[in-house]
C-alpha cells in the first residue's frame, strides 16, 4: 500500500524491448509497441470522475486529488502532488485537513492557474459549516497552501459534486457536476453569474470534464448523461452558453464514460476523442467543439472501452484510448499535425487493469504526460491515479539515388504527423546529417545495388525511428 508520507511510488514495469508491429488495414500510420513504465501516485476512490490538473508556467504539471481515511490516507481532505519537466514525480502535500477544521470530505477537487500565477484548487463539502463550493490557494507553486474560503455565488451549492474550475479571460468559472445537474458559476463569491446548464435531455450528468478554447477563452464542458436519451455532450458554457452537441458515440457502448474533453495551447478549438462504431477493432475519431470530426486511425483486434484527448504543443492535440486485444490490456496513443488533421503513427503498450475508469493528461511540453484513473490487475493494487509518460513518434522516409559505381546519395524526409521536422538526425553506415526547415537531409553512403541497410532516425523529445533502405 502507498503511503504520503515522502515520496513512495509503486512503479510496474513491463519487461522486454520496444519492436515494430504491423499496422492494420484501416490505419494510414504504422504502430509502435511500448514498454511502459506506470507508477500509481495518488490513491483515490471516486472512479470515473475526471483528474483535476493544471500546468504552470515553469512546466510543473500539478495533480489535485480528495483524500479519506477510509482509503488508507493520514488525513481526510484535498491533496496534491507534482510532475516536472522532466517527468520527476514530487513529494505529495496535504493542502488542506478537515481535521484542523472540524469538516468532513465530499466531493472532488478541480485546479487552475489564475492570471497572477496563483494554484486554485476548488472543492464541495464542508471544511465549517455550509457546503461551499470553497476554494483554496496557493502562490509558491503548491508548497503551501491557504485556509478554505467560501467561493459560492449563495446559488450554487456543491456539497457532494466533483468541482472543476477554468480561467476564461481573467475570469474564474465553476462547473459543479456529478450525479446531477451541472450548475456553472462565473466569477468568486456572492453575486457571481450562476445557472444550470442540463436540462431534460442532456442532465443527470455523472461526470463533468472542462477546457478553454486557447483563442477565445470559452469554456467547454463534457459529460456523460443518464437522462433523457443519455450519451456524451459537450457545451460552451461561459462566457456565454453555447448550442449542446451530442457526441456520436454508437448506443452499444452504453453510459458512465467521461467525455474528456481538451483545448489547443494555441489557435481555436476544444476537441473530444470518441469511437466511431462498435466492433472488434474500434476506429477512434476526433471531434471539434462546433466543427467536424477527424479520423484518428485504430489498432486491429483493439476494442476500446475508455478514450481521451490531452493537449499538445503548437496546436497540437494527444488521443489515446485502452482496451483489450485476445483478454490483454492495450492502450494506443497518438499525436495530431499541428491543424489537427493527421496523426503520428500510433504507439502501444500492454498493460492489464482490473478496472480502468479515465484516461487524461496534458502533453503540451512535447512529451505526453498520461494520468489514468483505475486499478491495476497486479496483487495489492489500489484504487487511484497513475502516471505514464510518453514521447512522441516521428515518421521518416529515404529515396536513393546512384551517384557512382559503389557510392549512393540518400534523401530523408523526416515529418512529425506530416510536418516537416527540422532538426533531426539521420546516420547510416557511419554517415549522418541533419534535417532542414523542409525535414529534409542528404547523406552519401558506400554500397552495393540492392544492399539493406538500416538507418535510424533521432529528434529531441521524439522516440528513436529506425527504416530500412534498399541501395
Amino acid at each position: 500500500m502507498l503511503r504520503r508520507a515522502g515520496l513512495a511510488l509503486l512503479l510496474v514495469t513491463i519487461a522486454g524491448l520496444a519492436s515494430f508491429v504491423p499496422a492494420s488495414a484501416d490505419e494510414k500510420t504504422p504502430q509502435v509497441a511500448l514498454v511502459p513504465q506506470v507508477a500509481l501516485i495518488a490513491k483515490v476512490g471516486y472512479g470515473g470522475a475526471p483528474i483535476g490538473f493544471a500546468r504552470s508556467a515553469n512546466g510543473t504539471l500539478h495533480v489535485v486529488y480528495e483524500t479519506d481515511i477510509s482509503w488508507g490516507d493520514s488525513a481526510n481532505g484535498v491533496g496534491t502532488i507534482t510532475i516536472g519537466r522532466s517527468g520527476a514525480v514530487g513529494h505529495p502535500v496535504q493542502a488542506l485537513n478537515w481535521k484542523d477544521t472540524g469538516g468532513s470530505p465530499s466531493g472532488i477537487p478541480g485546479l487552475a492557474i489564475l492570471p497572477s500565477g496563483a494554484l486554485e484548487a476548488t472543492f464541495g463539502g464542508s471544511p465549517t459549516v455550509n457546503d461551499g463550493p470553497w476554494g483554496i490557494s496557493s502562490s509558491d507553486g503548491g508548497s503551501t497552501w491557504s485556509a478554505p474560503v467560501d467561493i459560492s455565488s449563495g446559488s450554487m451549492f456543491a456539497g457532494d459534486s466533483a468541482v472543476r474550475v477554468e480561467e476564461s479571460n481573467g475570469t474564474p468559472v465553476l462547473l459543479a457536476g456529478c450525479c446531477g445537474n451541472i450548475v456553472i458559476q462565473q466569477g468568486f463569491g456572492p453575486g457571481s453569474k450562476t445557472y444550470t446548464l442540463t436540462n431534460g435531455t442532456d442532465g443527470a450528468a455523472g461526470n463533468t470534464d472542462s477546457a478553454v478554447d486557447a483563442a477565445t477563452g470559452a469554456v467547454i464542458a463534457g459529460w456523460d448523461s443518464n437522462d433523457g436519451s443519455g450519451g456524451l455532450w459537450f457545451q460552451q458554457v461561459a462566457p456565454t452558453k453555447g448550442a449542446a452537441r451530442k457526441v456520436p458515440v454508437p448506443s452499444q457502448f452504453g453510459t458512465g464514460e467521461p467525455l474528456i474533453v481538451a483545448g489547443r495551447d494555441k489557435g481555436p478549438g476544444v476537441f473530444a476523442a470518441y469511437p466511431a462504431t462498435y466492433g472488434a477493432t474500434t476506429p477512434i475519431r476526433l471531434l471539434r467543439y462546433g466543427g467536424g470530426p477527424a479520423s484518428v486511425g485504430s489498432v486491429k483486434g483493439l476494442h476500446a472501452t475508455v478514450w481521451g484527448v490531452a493537449t499538445g504543443p503548437d496546436g497540437r492535440i494527444w488521443v489515446f484510448w485502452s482496451g483489450e486485444i485476445n483478454g490483454e490490456g492495450v492502450t494506443a496513443i497518438t499525436r495530431s499535425n499541428k491543424a489537427v488533421t493527421r496523426f503520428e503513427p500510433i504507439q502501444t503498450f500492454d498493460f492489464n487493469w482490473s478496472y480502468l475508469f479515465s484516461l487524461s493528461g496534458d502533453g503540451r511540453l512535447g512529451p505526453l504526460d498520461l494520468l489514468i484513473s483505475g486499478i491495476p490487475s497486479v496483487k495489492n493494487a489500489v484504487s487511484g491515479i497513475y502516471y505514464h509518460r510518453a514521447l512522441p513518434m516521428l515518421s521518416a522516409g529515404a529515396t536513393v539515388k546512384q551517384l557512382a559505381s559503389g557510392t549512393f546519395e540518400l534523401t530523408v524526409h523526416v515529418t512529425d504527423a506530416g510536418d516537416a521536422l527540422a532538426g533531426a538526425h539521420a546516420a547510416a553506415k557511419g554517415k549522418s546529417g541533419v534535417t532542414n526547415s523542409s525535414g529534409i537531409a542528404n547523406l552519401t553512403v558506400s554500397g552495393r545495388s540492392g544492399q539493406h541497410l538500416t538507418m535510424t532516425v533521432t529528434a529531441p523529445g521524439y522516440r528513436l525511428s529506425t527504416i530500412r533502405v534498399t541501395l
